[in-house]
């Protein structure tokens, strides 16, 4: 048995992923926690690391048809023609490193550039001095040619783009 790569249908990988796995396929996703603001809110939502695809356990003289013909499942990574397997070493590194992963992806950190998006300061651009232990951002704005570090929620920043 070896790990084979498929790309899922737009939109579709957890379709895909429950159809396999109905089907009595052995099926890895690995996931991660992150931090995202959605509608002014900071939640913590379980994210795949690798959207739109994912592994699947094989024989590689087994029926693949049975693939082409599962909702979700686009088609198998192949190159020139022919699917390659994916090494075992890589997934169980990746089972190490996200399967054991309880703390969230922080949403800013240190140096990252973000853009103010609410108040007095909207549109303006500033740089992540520190996260406070209660989720608050402090930021150093440049105003009149010094920078000030000024402290927002989280709710009121964006990455700058």
């Amino acid at each position: 048995m070896s790990w084979y790569l498929i790309q899922c249908k737009s939109n579709q990988q957890s379709r895909a992923e429950a159809n396999l796995r109905n089907q009595g396929f052995e099926i890895y996703t690995p996931h991660i926690k992150a931090e995202r603001i959605v509608r002014r809110q900071r939640i913590i939502r379980d994210e795949a690391v690798f959207p739109g695809y994912l592994f699947i356990q094989l024989d590689p003289c087994s029926n693949w048809r049975a693939l082409h013909g599962t909702r979700g499942v686009g088609k198998v990574v192949s190159f020139n023609g022919c699917p390659k397997a994916v090494s075992d070493e890589l997934i169980v590194g990746l089972k190490q490193q996200f399967d054991a992963q309880e703390a969230p992806v922080a949403l800013f950190k240190a140096g990252d550039k973000v853009q103010i998006t609410d108040g007095c300061f909207k549109d303006i651009e500033a740089i992540v001095k520190a996260v406070t232990p209660d989720q608050r951002i402090v930021v150093l704005l440049s105003i009149l040619h010094s920078e000030q570090a000024v402290t927002f929620p989280v709710t009121q920043l964006a990455r700058a783009g």
